[in-house]
């Protein structure tokens, strides 16, 4: 099972411990780690579809995706900018070698 799970730019920053919706209807909570990017990909093992033959689960695999906010109040906006004086503001190039 693949899917995508929105996460805000703290829970992204910070780790967080998510509850996300499995197959059955439950909920399973996992713990991503700080620093998590979007487009990380995360198995949860034996929590997906049951197999044709009802054998064996599948894994879960999900997707993070940071969901930026739009509309800031000012106290967020002023802790953005703080923080953002803190930080080197360029993201890390990639460095390509010959092979890509």
């Amino acid at each position: 099972m693949l899917c995508d799970i929105p996460v805000t730019i703290t829970q992204a920053t910070l780790g967080s411990e998510l509850e996300i919706p499995m197959v059955d209807g439950s909920k399973e909570k996992f713990k991503i780690p700080e620093g998590t990017q979007t487009g990380t990909k995360f198995r949860i093992k034996q929590k997906g579809f049951t197999s044709i033959n009802g054998r064996y689960k599948g894994d879960f695999i999900f997707t993070i995706v940071v969901q930026t906010p739009k509309r800031l109040t000012k106290e967020q906006r002023d802790l953005l900018e703080k923080l953002a004086k803190t930080m080197n503001e360029q993201p890390p190039v990639k460095k390509k070698g010959i092979f890509g």
